[in-house]
């Protein structure tokens, strides 16, 4: 599968490219490609990654408290360039707010576009945050058995994150039967450890067979 890579608020492509390094490795030995590209609205730099990497780093949108409103739309097009010019991409992976704007993205393709094919086959959310609707102004917010989101989705969340609140909403706007979970038990990170690695690869593994049984 082709994947399209989202990267968290303040930072960029590259930073995004290290956190995912060790789950990415065993995937691409079975084939998986994964193309990353930077958020369009300039920022400051994540705090405690500062010298890690050269900037410039990016947002998709205002970081709270701020709104996105038609930051939100500008994402959405920004995105939607890469797909016209790089695509298709069979599946989406994001961390953050690239994994908040993923969601946005899938759960508006499907509210506009009921009949066509989804946005996305599959979708990898990591260390979620809750996503916004399109208007930039209000949360999406599960409803009784509907879902916002009803493709294949591997969720990666950590009990010791700020955002795991939002990473569990985001876990319930997701079809249950659909939605492959794993708690590293870790902080806002992808962690490097063996066991936790094995299980991300895992859920993203049954995610994609999922997606490719249609």
């Amino acid at each position: 599968m082709r994947f399209l890579c989202l990267h968290g608020a303040s930072t960029n492509s590259e930073i995004f490219q290290i956190q995912t390094g060790g789950l990415r490795q065993p995937l691409e030995l079975k084939g998986h490609r994964f193309t990353f590209i930077n958020g369009n609205l300039p920022s400051g730099v994540e705090e405690g990654l500062e010298g890690v990497v050269d900037g410039p780093f990016y947002n998709h949108y205002p970081r709270d408290p701020a709104l996105p409103s038609a930051h939100l739309a500008e994402a959405f097009e920004h995105v939607q360039r890469t797909l016209d010019t790089d695509g298709p991409f069979d599946a989406v992976m994001g961390f953050s707010q690239g994994a908040a704007l993923a969601a946005a993205l899938i759960a508006h393709h499907a509210k506009t576009n009921p009949t066509a094919p989804p946005l996305f086959r599959a979708a990898v959310f990591l260390c979620g945050g809750s996503p916004w609707d399109s208007s930039g102004m209000v949360r999406i917010a599960p409803q009784p058995d509907t879902w916002p989101i009803n493709i294949p989705t591997a969720h990666v969340v950590g009990k010791l994150d700020p955002l795991y609140p939002e990473s569990m909403k985001l876990f319930a706007m997701c079809e249950p039967s659909k939605a492959a979970f794993w708690d590293t038990g870790s902080k806002h990170m992808v962690p490097f450890d063996q066991k936790n690695t094995e299980e991300m690869v895992r859920v993203i593994e049954e995610t994609v067979a999922k997606a490719m049984r249609g």
